[in-house]
């Protein structure tokens, strides 16, 4: 192992190489300077090919160079920046999953807890639903392979393949000691990137979109026109809370739904000429005039930040939640040998007012090598189309801020690990017998179901704050090297006490927060992912003030109007 490491470390410090031969690549325009380039590139090329062959001979034990020339790759390329990098024919196959939303399989979430692997949800008109496969069905066998014990990711592989082809599945359900087979034909499984959509208080359109695929503005399209089916649509909430972004061309797309057509709403700055462009909507827009939310937080990212920030910049739509993620990077896909695919940043992007809202800057790096934020002191200001102020270098910030409720470790913990799914399984076992909630808000969590959720999780051993008592060991050690083991021996008794977890005695703090998970995982049961959304909505801050805003039309045009003192503040051209 040792050895390897040692083949591995060479690889990067190989691939250094190859890394400055491509920087001095980028930062050369002249003629002779992009030759020089090329010849160095050539040049370590013909090093790096040399050493694999040389490794691949002469080294005592047998070598990964696919691995570790894969992994030195991408050692080299995180040097630009986290979003440039190099992936492998199946991790490319992951990767056009995620930018098309399509791939072949069963069409179901999968929830992995103590080394089983449940269905956590089937998605609508898939395969895994059209056979009949529902919430909390354990996988036993999958094609004469047992998956007891397995990991999610062996399940999924299992489960994935051509389209057309069958899978035997055998199944345990809740509640059931006889296992169930099914045979599925696997499909070109299409996921819906509207997770939720809803009417509320009557006349208040709400679309939560997951992700930017090339399908996305299809999905959000779909989704509005059948909330106003009855025309009865007076307003509209986008919600991007987590929306990590995607694909570019849909968020221009989903743009172009609500602003005149031919309304310029990105535009792209980049080394080669192909690479800096403007981007204009195109299609006809569904409504020009509906008042629009949009909710972010710091979870919302690229395509995410085009959208929420262009409807900022051009004074369509009110922001509201917390300050964004900052990704204003584009990249672009070349394919490699093999299979495999380089994605590579190629420009900066930049929204109407004329800022970028990348928040790290990669090309100026600290001496140590780490990668600083923009501070506000040197953030820019720039004016939306009705002159109100905005901030460049630092994500999107909202016109007005909330700031999301934030899981406790515990409670993350519960969700991660599946002991939220687990009992809440085991409700639903239990009230087989009763009649089923006629809609969400008749799910309940009664405080006895808490109590016996706090004695199961006891019963499971769960664990929480190693962390701090983690670290206290280690201050411990170091103060007892130092000399202060004595002096110091009541302070860590007390500190020790104050930071070990008693579980019902924390947990009971978060009561309220852990009840309306196990409601949102019930809910799934019986009314899918839309109950699980449904849910999380009953107690969402943001969600309420984007309702109370969309409510008051005076509210919502003051929110978009520039402040008095705003006029005398110098912006960027």
């Amino acid at each position: 192992m040792i050895h390897l490491q040692r083949v591995f470390r060479f690889s990067i410090l190989l691939l250094a190489v190859l890394t400055s031969s491509l920087t001095s690549y980028g930062q050369n325009t002249g003629k002779s300077k992009k030759a020089d380039s090329q010849l160095e590139i050539g040049r370590a090329i013909q090093v790096f090919r040399s050493v694999l062959a040389g490794v691949e001979t002469l080294y005592v034990d047998t070598v990964d160079i696919k691995g570790i020339s894969a992994r030195g790759i991408n050692t080299m390329l995180s040097q630009l920046d986290p979003y440039t990098e190099y992936m492998t024919d199946n991790e490319s196959k992951d990767f056009i999953f995620m930018t098309t939303g399509a791939y072949g399989g069963i069409g179901a979430y999968i929830q992995e807890k103590d080394s089983a692997v449940y269905v956590q949800m089937p998605m609508p008109g898939t395969p895994a639903e059209k056979s009949g496969l529902k919430m909390g069905d354990k996988f036993v066998v999958i094609e004469g392979v047992p998956v007891v014990p397995a990991t999610a990711t062996k399940v999924s592989g299992l489960l994935k393949g051509q389209v057309g082809t069958k899978v035997k599945v055998k199944i345990l359900r809740l509640g059931e000691t006889k296992e169930r087979e099914f045979t599925l034909t696997r499909d070109n499984v299409v996921v819906d990137q509207v997770v939720h959509r809803g009417i509320y208080r009557d006349n208040i359109g709400y679309i939560r979109l997951s992700s930017f695929t090339n399908k996305s503005a299809e999905d959000v399209r779909k989704a509005y026109n059948e909330l106003n089916s009855t025309r009865k649509l007076k307003s509209l909430i986008l919600d991007l809370r987590g929306n990590g972004g995607g694909v570019m061309d849909d968020a221009i797309k989903i743009l172009g739904m609500f602003l005149p057509e031919k309304t310029l709403v990105l535009y792209t700055e980049g080394k080669l000429p192909e690479t800096s462009q403007k981007y204009y909507t195109t299609d006809k827009p569904i409504d020009t005039n509906i008042p629009v939310v949009v909710l972010i937080n710091g979870g919302s990212a690229s395509a995410s930040e085009i959208v929420s920030g262009a409807m900022q910049d051009l004074d369509r739509g009110v922001v509201l939640g917390s300050k964004s993620f900052g990704k204003g990077l584009v990249q672009s896909t070349r394919p490699l040998p093999n299979k495999g695919i380089l994605k590579v940043t190629i420009a900066r992007y930049y929204i109407p007012s004329g800022r970028c809202i990348q928040q790290l800057d990669y090309s100026h790096r600290n001496p140590d090598g780490s990668v600083a934020s923009v501070p506000d002191s040197l953030a820019n200001q720039f004016k939306t189309k009705n002159g109100r102020i905005v901030k460049d270098g630092g994500g999107i910030r909202p016109d007005l801020e909330i700031q999301d409720e934030i899981l406790p470790v515990s409670v993350f913990n519960m969700i991660r690990g599946g002991y939220i799914f687990e009992f809440a399984n085991k409700l639903f076992v239990n009230r087989k017998g009763t009649a089923a909630p006629q809609s969400v808000q008749d799910i309940g969590v009664t405080d006895k179901d808490f109590e016996d959720f706090l004695t199961y999780l006891e019963e499971q051993k769960f664990e929480y704050g190693k962390l701090s008592l983690n670290a206290l060991n280690r201050l411990r050690e170091l103060a007892e090297f130092e000399g202060y083991k004595e002096q110091s021996k009541e302070a860590f008794k007390e500190l020790e006490k104050a930071l070990s977890p008693s579980l019902r005695k924390d947990l009971a703090q978060h009561k309220d927060m852990i009840i309306s998970q196990l409601r949102s995982s019930l809910a799934s049961h019986y009314f899918g992912m839309s109950g699980q959304y449904t849910v999380g909505l009953e107690s969402d801050p943001t969600f309420e003030k984007a309702l109370e805003i969309l409510s008051n039309k005076e509210t919502y045009r003051k929110l978009l109007t520039p402040q008095r003192d705003s006029k005398n503040i110098k912006v960027q051209k």
